[in-house]
């Protein structure tokens, strides 16, 4: 009877086991879930409602899951939906305190701006030290995966702001899940101005400990979109890889970059300017996070290198640049160093670049960018070159309303310091510099223009002498222009035609793509030679891109004066005329000037000298001088000694020359300065010595080099000399002794 009551209360119980283990496995997660829906709603993550439930496969399934309040239709509302939740149990997982599998379908969930809804008690940090309490489903999850996710932070009118659609995976979905993560997320401004997004593929491993959260997230990223004055073009697919830790305190974060991020291409095309910045990476600083807001830290570290910029006006390799200090509040320090830039519109390279700067209140609404420091070396690539290289170091601040900056500038040898002020529109790419240059020492050996302005080389040398000058340069909308205001003391310079020293005046010229004066300019010139050595003189002249003009020039000359006739003067490859004027030039010191002792004469002359500047040389075209009453006298051993033993003719002429009263005279000149000329005299008058005074005529023709035409004496009565001339008329009677040519 024992034996039979034992085998009944052991059949009893097993079936009360199976029946309960039934009842666990049929009703339990039905009641886990009602329990855990009563959990969330103790939370304050409720309501939640749910449609029908039902058994299928071993698996319980929930149909139309509806965490907070559903919108009206209008307005809309924070929550979330799920058009079905399937929870699939086994009984050694039941019995193990975990689910096999967790499977959503069709998630929607809608976050607005400043509603939070059943979302307040995940958002707001937590009050005290302690961490912020776990998620409310703690059964572990063997396999996860929600299919067809929609998730979307709104603005209060309902303009999705940022929004994911795409999948969801787990493996252990407990307190360290690996998740992947799959489709497209997008950005969009309140205003609708804004407009990017990304395809995403994205593996994460979700880990807790020491009140913190960590993610270390890897895996592809394809931006594309952008905004006003922005875009990023769809590319290849960028790696990322990289640690988000999350406090579960205060909600702080970093982020911890694992390698460098390459940076998609972004096209800036705000107002007149459009740039593409390529082949950028973002470099962790070794040993610190790139972005740390956690703890009462706010700092953000980081490298941007090997960025390329092309554009229309700026095209090259940029510097390396590192962030370093508060993102949020500031101060946040920059420094930039390297690259190469190339500025085809202003023609100039950019290299040697080095920034030093920082933003004190990176969230003020205009904040400022201070600028310790901004140097680079300028080198022009225009051709012909317009200047030497410079190195330039500036200070200054820069903002959205412009830059502005102050510092010198320095050819690579420091022979030359020029200050610069500077300002600049990033918006219109439009700015203007003011450079002031000290007085510059030039000298032979040492410095001279074309150490500066190489094209001056094949205009002047041997610059002597101080120069000072102030600069406006303006460069955007159009080729880079230049305003240069040069004052000369005492300079001094060798050009084509002559050498000039003592130079004095101001200079104001306009460039540099030509080269031309401000209007008429006018210099005091202190001397002067091109065959004839003049002193004192004034000129005024223009420079126009084609044409050297000149207005007026006139030096005092042997007591009367020479000028130049206006003339436009070529400035191109050929012959070049200018016309040089005498007027009432005093006959003795004319004679003074051809260091001829025995030569003294009185009287004033007249006349012209067309000049020719060619690429043979200078060429003296016809010249010709006229001059009245005057005396002249030439009585010399040496001349007496030639007209001795040279015949009547040149005896009767050596003593008219002796005291010779001219009623008229005429000189002519012609040939190249530097080779063999032809000057003609004649001269009409009388002599007490010759013909009782009757009046006559003399002629005399010389030929040869320059020098030699000034020291004529011993060959003035040689009427075999080589190149010389002489004939003498009374009363139309011949009396004329002329050497063969």
């Amino acid at each position: 009877m024992a034996g039979r009551r034992r085998t009944i209360i052991l059949v009893a119980s097993i079936a009360a086991v199976t029946a309960l283990g039934l009842g666990v496995w049929r009703y339990g997660p039905g009641l886990a879930v009602d329990l855990a829906a009563d959990a969330l709603t103790r939370r304050g993550l409720g309501p939640v409602a749910m449609g029908a439930r039902h058994f299928a496969d071993g698996a319980l399934v929930l149909s139309d899951v509806m965490l907070g309040q559903p919108g009206d239709g209008v307005a809309p509302a924070s929550g979330a939906h799920a058009r079905q939740m399937t929870f699939a149990f086994t009984l050694d997982a039941l019995l193990d305190g975990r689910l096999a599998d967790l499977r959503i379908e069709d998630l929607t969930l809608r976050l607005v701006d400043g509603q939070a809804g059943p979302f307040a008690p995940l958002l707001e940090p937590a009050s005290g030290t302690d961490e912020t309490p776990p998620a409310p489903l703690t059964l572990p999850i063997d396999m996860a995966a929600i299919d067809g996710i929609d998730a979307a932070w709104l603005a209060a009118d309902g303009t999705p702001l940022l929004r994911f659609q795409g999948s969801a995976s787990a493996d252990r979905l407990s307190s360290d899940p690996d998740v992947t993560l799959t489709g497209r997320i997008a950005w969009s401004a309140a205003d609708g101005a804004t407009d990017a997004a990304a395809d995403l593929t994205l593996s994460a491993g979700l880990s807790r400990d020491d009140g913190r959260e960590r993610i270390e997230l890897s895996g592809d990223v394809v931006p594309a979109g952008g905004g006003p004055g922005w875009h990023v073009d769809r590319d290849r697919p960028l790696p990322v890889s990289f640690t988000l830790t999350r406090s579960l305190v205060d909600g702080g974060v970093r982020i911890d970059l694992a390698d460098c991020l390459d940076l998609p291409a972004l096209t800036l095309d705000e107002g007149e300017t459009a740039l593409r910045l390529t082949g950028g990476r973002l470099c962790p600083v070794e040993g610190q996070p790139l972005l740390d807001l956690t703890e009462g830290a706010r700092s953000v570290q980081g490298v941007l290198a090997e960025a390329r910029v092309d554009g229309d006006e700026v095209t090259g390799r940029l510097p390396t640049i590192t962030l370093a200090g508060d993102p949020l509040h500031g101060p946040l320090q920059m420094t930039a160093s390297g690259g190469d830039l190339r500025l085809p519109g202003a023609g100039l390279t950019v290299s040697e670049l080095t920034i030093e700067a920082g933003i004190e209140t990176p969230d003020a609404p205009e904040p400022v960018l201070t600028i310790g420091r901004l140097s680079a070396r300028l080198t022009d690539i225009a051709s012909p070159l317009r200047f030497a290289p410079l190195d330039i170091a500036l200070s200054g601040r820069a903002a959205d309303q412009g830059i502005e900056l102050a510092g010198q500038m320095r050819d690579p040898r420091q022979r030359v310091r020029a200050d610069i002020t500077l300002s600049h529109d990033p918006v219109t790419g439009r700015g203007s510099a003011a450079v002031r240059v000290p007085a510059v020492t030039w000298a032979r050996e040492r410095l001279q223009p074309a150490d500066l302005i190489p094209a001056a080389g094949g205009i002047v040398t041997g610059v002597a002498g101080q120069t000072a000058a102030t600069a406006t340069i303006r460069w955007g909308g159009g080729p880079l222009r230049l305003r240069l205001v040069a004052s000369l003391a005492d300079t001094g310079f060798t050009a084509e035609a002559a050498t000039v020293s003592g130079l004095t005046g101001q200079l104001v010229l306009t460039g540099p793509d030509p080269w031309v004066t401000d209007g008429p300019q006018t210099l005091d010139i202190g001397r002067i030679e091109a065959g004839l050595p003049l002193t004192d003189g004034r000129m005024t002249a223009i420079l126009t891109p084609t044409t050297f003009d000149i207005v007026n020039a006139e030096w005092p000359f042997a007591g009367g004066r020479l000028s130049v006739e206006p003339v436009r003067v070529p400035l191109g490859a050929g012959d070049r005329r200018v016309i040089l004027r005498a007027e009432n030039l005093e006959l003795g010191l004319l004679a003074a000037f051809a260091e001829q002792p025995a030569l003294n004469a009185d009287g004033r002359i007249s006349g012209f000298v067309p000049v020719v500047l060619g690429d043979e040389g200078i060429r003296i075209d016809h010249a010709e001088f006229t001059g009245l009453a005057g005396r002249l006298s030439w009585a010399s051993d040496t001349a007496e000694a030639a007209a001795g033993g040279a015949g009547e003719g040149a005896d009767l002429l050596a003593r008219a020359l002796e005291d010779f009263r001219m009623r008229h005279l005429r000189l002519t000149l012609d040939g190249p300065l530097e080779g063999e000329l032809t000057a003609g005299l004649s001269l009409a008058g009388s002599s007490p010595a010759v013909y009782d005074g009757y009046p006559m005529e003399i002629n005399l023709d010389v030929r040869g080099p320059l020098a030699q035409l000034l020291s004529v004496e011993g060959r003035l009565f040689d009427s075999g000399a080589e190149g010389f001339g002489q004939s003498l008329v009374k009363d139309r009677s011949l009396m004329k002794s002329r050497s063969s040519e």
